[in-house]
């Protein structure tokens, strides 16, 4: 009798009735929220390059990412976490497309060239520095990490003799960073003069002007960015 009553007890832990499609539905209800989540980042990506933490609003990032506001704020939190959450993930793919190495020069250009294709991290950058300013002590630990192994690097390139060993590491990440996105944070005026435009010829000159922008773009962007590599040589070389 025994087997019997083990049989009939393992047949009870059975559902009668099964839905082979659920485990899918589930699956495809996991991958749309997913998405969902990418469409939000990358609209508050968007939003706070436009405006910064004080200017963006949850409302723009909630329609541009055809989400709704209740599900942003169960996912990241309030305002200030939700720019910590696209801090970071700015920072992993930065490390990423430009991981420091011991030769600071290479990665100095490096640097500039994924700011000067991504605009985008640079002007997110920017309002970082705005913002965070008033809240150094209070950073996630997470997004010192990142910096904390630059230095270490930076320290590794002085032992090995690559580097001048007179810098103070975290002095010469900050001027190795500030080099690298030097033409991007430079006025405005500047970089209308390096584009060869004028308020007064304007009007008469936009396919002159137009050429200028692709120069500008091109060719100059190819001087710039051995200017920098010039600099970081001097400024990293072991004296």
């Amino acid at each position: 009798m025994m087997p019997d009553r083990q049989v009939r007890a393992e047949n009870d832990t059975e559902p009668s009735t099964s839905d082979p499609k659920a485990p899918i539905r589930t699956v495809n209800v996991q991958l749309r929220g997913l998405e969902t989540k990418e469409r939000v980042l990358a609209a508050a990506t968007a939003e706070f390059a436009a405006f910064g933490v004080a200017g963006a609003r949850i409302n723009r990032i909630a329609e541009d990412a055809r989400a709704s506001k209740d599900r942003i704020y169960a996912w990241f939190g309030d305002k200030d976490a939700l720019f910590n959450t696209v801090m970071q993930r700015g920072l992993d793919e930065l490390g990423q497309i430009a991981p420091i190495k011991v030769d600071l020069v290479d990665y100095t250009v490096r640097l500039y060239d994924v700011f000067t294709a991504r605009p985008d991290l640079q002007r997110v950058a920017i309002w970082a520095w705005l913002h965070d300013s008033e809240r150094v002590g209070s950073l996630p630990d997470e997004r010192l990490e990142g910096y904390r192994h630059k230095i270490a690097v930076i320290e590794q390139s002085q032992t090995a003799g690559l580097t001048d060993g007179a810098w103070e590491p975290r002095q010469l990440l900050g001027m190795l960073i500030t080099l690298a996105t030097s033409w991007l944070m430079a006025p405005a005026e500047l970089h209308q003069i390096a584009a060869g435009g004028s308020p007064s010829n304007e009007a008469s000159n936009e396919a002159s002007n137009e050429a200028s922008n692709e120069a500008s773009s091109g060719i100059g962007n190819l001087l710039r960015r051995e200017q920098v590599r010039r600099a970081a040589e001097r400024l990293v070389a072991p004296r």
